[in-house]
């Protein structure tokens, strides 16, 4: 398919056969932060996990991912992570019996018992169709059972050593023509 239409800003929407990608804006942690989460079984943003897009047609996909290394008093198994559009929690839509929490299922890489040195690893994918072409921010969310701290891109015990464990976190937003 040719690609016809061109703007003074590139390439128009329509000018994409569908499936291409049209654009791409992410922001990514090097350094460590700590997250203070107050409030048990509330949904919270993290800080600077946002990424501002807007959408060049209103029939766009976006594909949402994160990678986040960290380490939290909880366990592991008791912190949910999702992602917000603006204000609206984008995660499973059933109720859920009990007190399990509902969002989108991480991916744990480890669950040893020892809090002090070893992390944890969430990975996060979500495709969204917000029908818009107003600007939007995506941000990374989470919920846990418990109030606590996440110590992101580090572990709880934080030295020079190689017995605790530092990475980089991000969050991408890729846009896909409709």
């Amino acid at each position: 398919m040719a690609l016809t239409q061109i703007t003074g800003d590139g390439l128009a929407p329509s000018g994409f056969p569908t499936g291409s990608v049209i654009q791409v804006k992410y922001f990514q942690l090097t350094t460590s932060q700590t997250e203070t989460y107050g409030t048990a079984s509330a949904s919270q943003a993290i800080t600077n996990f946002t990424v501002n897009i807007t959408p060049t047609a209103s029939n766009s996909i976006f594909k949402l991912e994160a990678n986040v290394m960290y380490e939290s008093a909880n366990a592991a198994w008791s912190t949910m992570w999702f992602f917000f559009r603006d204000s609206t929690k984008l995660a499973n839509t059933q109720a859920s019996p009990g007190n399990r929490i509902i969002g989108i299922s991480s991916g744990l890489s480890s669950l040893d018992e020892n809090d002090a040195s070893s992390p944890e690893f969430a990975t996060l994918t979500y495709f969204d169709a917000p029908s818009t072409t107003s600007a939007i921010d995506y941000k990374l969310g989470v919920m846990s059972n418990g109030n606590n701290n996440f110590f992101i891109n580090r572990t709880i015990d934080d030295t020079d050593t190689t017995s605790f464990d530092r990475g980089v976190s991000f969050m991408s937003v890729t846009e896909i023509a409709g």
